[in-house]
């Protein structure tokens, strides 16, 4: 950490993608840092907030990305420079502050990190948000490298300032979690703001808007007209003019996926390359006048997803009337992630003269896809085998991003979708009255966990309670925003010590404010306490609205707790749990019902618990038929 923060100038350093971001802040001078947790740039945020770090007292996690962009353009308004950080499909929810934020302007530097994640490695999509840029008119940003998203990230201040508009830098998982070397840069000081100053500029209302978006138009005309790259040297397009039959453009990481490519085909001479790092608005004069002077054959678009450049730049080029053959989505897929190979055969296809197809292996090197599972020990694994007794794939589950979307055993009716989605769809489905084919009432129940519900399950809540919805809502409290690396939430269990022990959200009240009138408290590590609610719950699903909070630490959480506490006379005190083979009928019930992933089938088709990775919540003890599982106390 400490070489992260050097205030030395010139320094190599070794970081991620996601680090690299961080640092480009810390050297703007980022006053405020604002994040929703989110895969694949959860780390820029962390790293900056670490403890004892020079930047933690400027960082939050915010309840979602709505709030996050109203509160970072506040404080941009008041002179400061605010960063925030968000994962792509965290764009959509803040797509309304992110609209006017464009109307109102700003005066401190606002720049907002977006990680996008071709190929939905860590998402439940893989939304191309370059779009957004065509209706808020906001500047995006795509580093090519790590050296490059150090200082676009760092220019993007300087720019938002200059020209008074919120800066969007984008890089995507492979980015995030790749590693490479930079140099540090000169340090600013925090940049926090001045007293807010009221303006006519910040009002959006009938004509006042009009005259707001006229100006906006004309803000984004002047950056056409005056390039960013003129003024900012590290924000340069680059352009390799190397051939004169065709023109590749390209953006971000791809321009090396492009370079190296042509390197290793012996195809550099066949084309020229352009990628600018600047992909909204675009520097058209530039382009133009590389066209013109080349009269390219072909034009050819490299790019993930569905094809931003390739939309803006054929237009251009019809508007100019430049002719060229165009090879963009027609050549490659619109959706998945874009890796080097595939760029490599594409480029081979359409510039090599005798390019013959390859043979195909007779087996594929790729990974078989993997479901999602839980850790060891996690209290939802148990509260799933609980449901399952009493739900069948005919009722209506509405599930919910985070770790309560991952069961494999569950995946095939369970809904996953946008934050927030469970419990209204369950509102409207629950309208239906539907019925089975065996004309038995559907039951349906929404699942949502903690942060979830605060980010976005809230007015869905409220909304339930009103209309009395004749459904069951799950909320999984484990404490932690854990799927994106155990960052607190509202109702985390403070520090041992701290003053802030009774400054938790208790989820209880927030129900009983709202009008919720039936609302239970369950623990899933016992078992049988739980299946006796979900017995008298899911008996009659024509009760009205109820609340179930389901509360039980993370496990990881609970276990890195209590791997610090020692017995009174110095030795540690464990339980562990054993498989009495003389007992087990092999019913398979905790191998995989419960799909325990610590308990093991041997060669000769017994069970046992591997204690390397049993964690020790004897939820299987508890739901063995047999009596077969025993608990044994150990001290060392």
């Amino acid at each position: 950490m400490e070489d992260f923060f050097t205030r030395e100038t010139g320094r190599r350093l070794i970081l991620s993608g996601a680090a690299a971001a961080a640092r480009g802040a810390y050297e703007a001078g980022a006053g405020l840092v604002l994040t929703y947790p989110g895969s694949p740039v959860v780390e820029s945020f962390e790293i900056l907030a670490e403890a004892g770090s020079p930047a933690a007292d400027r960082c939050s996690i915010i309840i979602n990305e709505h709030v996050a962009w109203h509160q970072a353009l506040g404080f941009s308004l008041a002179g400061g420079r605010s960063f925030i950080i968000m994962k792509h499909v965290g764009v959509n929810a803040a797509a309304d502050p992110m609209h006017y934020s464009a109307y109102t302007g700003v005066n401190g530097g606002m720049v907002i990190l977006a990680g996008s994640d071709p190929g939905a490695n860590c998402s439940t999509g893989e939304f191309d948000i370059r779009f957004y840029s065509l209706h808020t008119h906001i500047p995006i940003i795509e580093p090519r490298d790590f050296s490059e998203t150090v200082s676009s990230v760092r220019n993007a201040f300087d720019v938002s300032e200059r020209y008074k508009l919120p800066v969007m830098v984008i890089i995507p998982s492979a980015l995030c979690y790749g590693v490479g070397t930079v140099d540090s840069g000169t340090v600013a000081d925090a940049k926090r703001g001045a007293p807010f100053v009221n303006s006519r500029d910040y009002t959006c209302v009938g004509p006042l808007a009009v005259r707001r978006h006229e100006l906006l138009m004309k803000k984004i005309a002047g950056l056409r007209e005056a390039p960013l790259s003129c003024d900012e040297p590290s924000l340069k397009s680059a352009f390799d003019s190397c051939g004169r039959g065709a023109l590749i453009v390209t953006s971000g990481i791809y321009y090396d996926f492009v370079k190296e490519s042509l390197r290793e085909t012996g195809l550099e001479s066949a084309a020229s390359v352009y990628a600018p790092i600047v992909t909204y608005p675009l520097n058209e004069n530039e382009l133009l006048g590389a066209m013109r002077a080349h009269d390219y054959k072909k034009v050819i678009f490299i790019e993930d997803l569905e094809g931003f450049l390739e939309l803006t730049i054929t237009s251009f080029m019809a508007e100019n009337r430049i002719s060229a053959e165009i090879y963009g989505k027609n050549k490659s897929d619109n959706f998945g992630e874009l890796k080097y190979p595939a760029v490599k055969e594409i480029l081979q296809k359409l510039l090599s003269e005798d390019y013959r197809e390859p043979a195909r292996p007779v087996f594929s090197l790729e990974p078989e896809p993997r479901e999602g599972t839980f850790c060891p020990g996690c209290p939802h694994r148990a509260f799933f085998y609980a449901l399952t007794k009493y739900l069948s794939p005919d009722d209506v589950i509405g599930g919910d991003i985070g770790c309560s979307s991952l069961p494999p055993h569950f995946s095939s009716w369970l809904t996953c979708m946008n934050s927030g989605a469970s419990i209204a769809s369950g509102t409207a489905l629950a309208a239906r009255g539907g019925q089975t084919d065996g004309g038995r009432a559907q039951k349906t129940v929404s699942l949502i966990g903690d942060s979830t519900f605060f980010h976005s399950g809230m007015q869905t809540i409220l909304e339930c309670a009103a209309s009395d919805s004749n459904q069951i809502c799950f909320i999984l409290d484990n404490g932690w925003t854990s799927m994106t690396g155990h960052q607190p939430t509202f109702t985390t269990r403070p520090p041992a010590g701290s003053e802030k022990a009774d400054e938790r959200v208790s989820i209880k009240r927030v129900l009983e404010a709202f009008g919720v009138k039936r609302i239970y408290e369950a623990d899933p590590y016992r078992v049988d306490r739980f299946m006796a609610l979900l017995n008298e719950l899911t008996s009659d699903v024509r009760k009205g609205f109820a609340a179930v909070i389901v509360r039980r630490e993370c496990r990881l959480q609970a276990k890195k707790r209590a791997a610090s506490k020692i017995t009174n006379d110095g030795a540690s005190k464990a339980e562990i749990f054993e498989i009495i083979s003389a007992r087990c009928a092999q019913c398979n019930e905790c191998y995989s019902v419960l799909t325990c992933p610590a308990i093991f089938k041997n060669a000769g088709g017994d069970l046992y618990i591997n204690h390397d990775i049993c964690d020790g919540c004897g939820v299987c003890r508890q739901i063995c038929p047999n009596g077969a599982i025993a608990r044994i106390e150990v001290r060392s």
